[in-house]
């Protein structure tokens, strides 16, 4: 007896926990929100490199880096938001002259994002301008160029929602990106 009023009174917590969550999957307003993100570049660069004539660098590395954003979403459906993403240092394969050069990359972001709310999770497409500087040695390079992506969020306590999402920044050469974070919607 005193299992089945435990095994009841654990189903109704849970329920109610879920209707609760719901309930505030498709919240509205500001938000903030931050990641871990993962990185891939596939690129052959010639010009842009203050090296020897003639060298060339191909860089088929990834990275692992961050991004941290706000924005506001207007309803269930429509958000913008602004970000910045530090996705890290790549590096080259050897060089004909046997170095190896590396730049880190960084991009600010602006956008818009269209949700589609299936119950606690929300499925979405994002797309915007990608303002993105590469530094090292030997690269010194910025751009405007677009991004887009889609991912998925799960609302795991009220306003707060886990995420898993792939975004391309089409700068010079594409650079691909998986990004794990949370948002949380005040």
């Amino acid at each position: 007896m005193r299992n089945s009023v435990l095994t009841a009174l654990l189903l109704t917590l849970i329920s109610g926990g879920i209707a609760s969550n719901a309930a505030n999957a498709d919240s509205t307003g500001f938000f903030i929100a931050g990641g871990a993100n993962w990185a891939q570049l596939d690129a052959d660069i010639e010009d842009e490199l203050d090296l020897e004539d003639g060298i060339e660098a191909f860089f088929d590395d990834n990275a692992v880096g961050y991004n941290a954003g706000a924005g506001y979403r207007f309803t269930k459906w429509l958000a913008v938001d602004a970000a910045y993403w530090d996705l890290g240092e790549f590096k080259s394969d050897k060089l004909e002259n046997g170095q190896k050069i590396g730049f880190d990359a960084s991009i600010w972001t602006v956008g818009g994002i269209v949700s589609v709310p299936l119950w606690i999770i929300d499925i979405y497409g994002r797309a915007g301008a990608a303002m993105w500087d590469v530094d090292s040695r030997y690269i010194d390079q910025d751009g405007t160029d677009l991004y887009y992506g889609a991912g998925a969020a799960i609302n795991v306590f009220r306003s707060l929602d886990v995420y898993l999402e792939y975004v391309r920044f089409d700068a010079d050469d594409a650079i691909d990106t998986a990004n794990l974070g949370l948002r949380w919607t005040f």
